[in-house]
């Protein structure tokens, strides 16, 4: 549970020299969550910045697989060559690790309870460092920029780009707008990429003389959105190029380089990685028509390897040897790839999955919730929102919503805490008592009976 430090990358590499495996923790989770992660990963060792003991120390008691915990000293390593083994160096090529030995496990919201552990293996990595390399011909001269959280599953592969193309990382602490593009000169970064709602939130920046003050050759960024694509390219001067991957898959399909400015704005995310088959299927399992919408399915080398302790999980996922990923898409007769939206219950807010079912198990142990139901809202700046509908018990004073978000945030991280929430008096059902949330994704949000935590009204 560590910040941008040295420390987290070098504890990586020296987990997959012992064959074990890292399992990370996002620094926003608290003790419930937290607990989750540890516990379900039945993990032995916990490495930590000191600011993170009071969440760790509640949650290490309670976790009887821990035997040792770790808390990093103020100072970085400068360098790897202080590190000896009975005098000598450390000498990674030596190791007996195994291209299927698992080396992480990623927690990953899904459509039903708890975060699940997605576990990777070295052929991942591999894999997808080589595919980027090949795809956008990064090479020494490059520089690349690393702007992402290391507990996310995205900043492991840059690094691994960078060491097999002999290019530089470029490391932020933290993402920030104020500091994004200064970083980018400085350092005379080359190529950029990027998740969620960064590229709008430096779009929403003044404009300045040295916007186009820059060496990046190009930008990679997942889920662009359409409306705002052409005007990456006129603010900076640059391609930013269209991909799309889950954690379980890295990336599978991506907009080729030569084609970014052509495709710019048309809603396609690419065609198949090297090596990826992409099908559109309908609930049967059986190809729709092109142009049509169904749900992307892939099938590559490298892929996760299973969800930890969820073999029914694994087998809904992975299915005659194709992932299925619960998103919708359809193919143009080109084979262009159209991304259509999420069909999974889950929020997609800033790029992280939250899963409603989380949220919802937490709200109906407040003892005053009869019952909840958590729907996305469509959001400009983080692509979703998250907005809970409340039934509250009969008897008594229905919860405020200050104290339903102050009830959430002692269990939840604050990116699963809701924006959004409005009391019901009953939710929709079926008459199989599912909860049709459908119909309370159809409700406008911005009704005078929900309550916004932002704007506290």
């Amino acid at each position: 549970m560590m910040t941008n430090r040295a420390e987290f990358m070098i504890a990586w590499f020296a987990s997959m020299a012992a064959r074990t495996t890292l399992v990370s923790l996002n620094t926003a989770l608290q003790q419930e969550d937290a607990l989750h992660v540890i516990t379900d990963s039945e993990a032995a060792i916990v490495i930590a910045e000191e600011q993170f003991r009071p969440v760790l120390e509640s949650v290490v008691a309670r976790a009887p697989s821990v035997r040792e915990v770790l808390y990093v000293a103020s100072e970085e390593p400068f360098g790897l060559d202080q590190f000896r083994v009975d005098g000598r160096r450390v000498s990674l090529g030596r190791k007996g690790a195994e291209r299927t030995d698992v080396t992480n496990v990623y927690y990953t919201s899904g459509t039903a309870g708890p975060p699940k552990g997605c576990m990777l293996d070295h052929e991942y990595w591999l894999r997808f460092a080589d595919v980027f390399l090949r795809l956008y011909d990064v090479g020494p001269t490059d520089r690349v920029l690393c702007c992402l959280q290391f507990f996310y599953g995205d900043p492991p592969w840059q690094l691994v780009a960078a060491l097999r193309a002999g290019a530089p990382l470029i490391v932020m602490r933290k993402f920030s707008v104020s500091r994004f593009w200064r970083v980018v000169r400085e350092h005379q970064v080359s190529v950029l990429f990027t998740i969620a709602s960064i590229p709008t939130l430096l779009l929403k920046a003044p404009e300045s003389l040295a916007d186009l003050g820059h060496s990046v050759r190009f930008g990679v960024h997942l889920g662009i959105p359409p409306t705002l694509h052409e005007q990456f390219h006129d603010r900076w001067g640059f391609p930013w190029i269209e991909g799309y991957g889950l954690t379980e898959t890295g990336l599978v399909i991506g907009m080729p380089k030569e084609l970014a400015y052509e495709k710019e704005g048309s809603g396609l995310i690419g065609v198949p990685c090297p090596e990826v088959s992409v099908r559109i299927v309908d609930p049967s399992g059986d190809d729709v028509a092109v142009g049509e919408a169904g749900e992307i399915v892939i099938q590559a080398p490298g892929i996760m390897r299973g969800y930890l302790n969820r073999p029914e999980a694994t087998a809904e996922t992975l299915r005659d040897g194709w992932f299925h990923t619960g998103d919708l898409g359809s193919l143009d007769a080109d084979g262009f790839v159209a991304f259509l939206g999420r069909a999974k219950d889950i929020v997609r807010r800033n790029g992280v999955n939250v899963a409603a079912a989380e949220i919802e198990e937490v709200l109906r142990s407040h003892p005053r919730v009869l019952d909840a139901a958590v729907t996305p809202v469509p959001d400009d700046l983080r692509g979703e929102e998250v907005k809970a509908f409340v039934t509250p018990v009969e008897s008594g004073d229905p919860p405020s919503m200050r104290d339903l978000v102050g009830f959430c945030s002692a269990k939840l991280a604050d990116f699963k805490v809701p924006r959004f929430i409005e009391l019901i008096p009953e939710l929709p059902r079926t008459p199989s008592m599912r909860v049709m949330k459908e119909v309370l994704r159809d409700r406008p949000h911005s009704s005078p009976s929900t309550w916004d935590r932002e704007s506290d009204s």
